[in-house]
């Protein structure tokens, strides 16, 4: 893209100009995207895996208490994706003892299961995207965490949903298509394990399937029809069992 300043060319997903310093609005808005999502991640992860009661919908609707992390997490993650990202001149200048270091802090953050941080400063360092060329030795755990956080993002605008007013968001059939990728993907390393532990839990404790339901929609080819009490109709069947369970 133009810098609408000076006229230089530089990567659209640049936070300022390399040449003249001037801001990127486009890129600064879709850093500041990521990072909501990754603060929210954290506050409500908890919230639905810890409790399977209806204080879980209490905890939801604290705003307030959810703004603050954000804030927190917010300002550390994106001096973070920052430093790494667009120190220099260029992040696809990444290489030699920076990227060394990069793959270091990629393996510790593995190491201590702090998975979103992980894939946030891969992707951020890596001009492949989500081939992660950068990072060969940590593909396969990094792809995992990428399927994983498209299963979290329809969770995470279900729960906005939610706390907008009484209603209750369902299982819809684009989530079921990320839930089936990440599923299928393959790996069946100590990272992905973590995280269908996780999505499990999402499904059981929050769209209230069953333990035999979502052994059988692990067990499921692609292409093959999911059903729930003998439709295919998953968004409205989800939907009802929310209702009931959080007592509408």
């Amino acid at each position: 893209m133009k810098c609408t300043n000076c006229g230089a060319e530089f990567a659209s997903d640049q936070l300022r100009c390399p040449y003249c310093g001037t801001v990127n609005e486009s890129a600064l808005k879709l850093a500041k995207e990521l990072q909501t999502y990754d603060a929210a991640y954290e506050q409500k992860r908890d919230e639905l895996l810890e409790t399977g009661t209806s204080q879980v919908l209490k905890h939801l609707t604290v705003k307030l208490g959810i703004v603050f992390l954000a804030i927190v997490l917010f300002s550390f993650g994106f001096i973070a994706v920052y430093q790494y990202r667009f120190g220099f001149r260029s992040t696809y200048q990444v290489r030699g003892a920076r990227l060394e270091e990069n793959t270091q802090r990629i393996s510790r953050y593995l190491d201590e299961k702090q998975y979103i941080r992980a894939y946030l400063l891969a992707s951020a360092t890596d001009p492949t995207g989500e081939l992660f060329g950068n990072y060969p030795e940590y593909a396969k755990e990094l792809t995992a965490i990428y399927n994983y956080s498209l299963v979290l993002v329809g969770v995470l605008q279900s729960m906005d949903s939610m706390n907008e007013g009484d209603n209750y968001p369902a299982l819809r059939d684009t989530d079921l298509t990320s839930i089936q990728i990440f599923y299928r993907s393959g790996d069946e390393g100590e990272v992905q394990q973590d995280l269908i532990r996780e999505v499990d839990g999402y499904l059981k404790n929050y769209y209230r399937l069953t333990e035999k339901e979502i052994e059988t929609l692990k067990g499921l080819d692609y292409g093959e029809q999911f059903t729930l009490d003998g439709s295919t109709d998953i968004e409205s069947i989800t939907k009802e069992r929310m209702e009931e369970y959080f007592g509408k």
